[in-house]
């Protein structure tokens, strides 16, 4: 007889509405962060929004050359990049945080052995 799965149907719930809570938060938290990032010769600065958005853009007079544009639209599309990469690193760590309990709720659904939850403390990200 294979063993019966007990599923805390509160437990769940309550980690759904701690889930709901905590998204709500880390959302208006990435809203207000921002990340600057660099082309690869330190020229170009670009500054991203948590949502995404080019904030700021630095260029240093000495890379623009109208015998050349190709060369300064490589170094702004560096910097963007490099800035909405550190966006979506600081995003996956916010949101790993959050769900990263539900693994083991999951798991006892699915009817594998799994460990105590421990409810992930998110750390505010504080904007420079």
């Amino acid at each position: 007889m294979p063993d019966e799965v007990q599923i805390d149907f509160s437990a769940l719930a309550d980690r759904a509405r701690w889930m709901q809570g905590a998204v709500a938060g880390a959302q208006d938290d990435l809203r207000t962060m921002e990340a600057t990032g660099h082309s690869s010769d330190g020229m170009v600065t670009a500054t991203v929004s948590g949502d995404s958005r080019v904030v700021d853009l630095r260029i240093h007079p000495s890379v623009i050359d109208p015998d050349d544009p190709d060369r300064l639209a490589v170094l702004v599309l560096q910097a963007i990049d490099s800035a909405h990469d550190t966006v979506n690193e600081r995003r996956t760590e916010v949101f790993s945080g959050i769900t990263g309990g539900l693994q083991s709720i999951l798991a006892g659904v699915n009817g594998e052995q799994s460990e105590p939850a421990v409810v992930p403390r998110m750390s505010k990200y504080r904007p420079r």
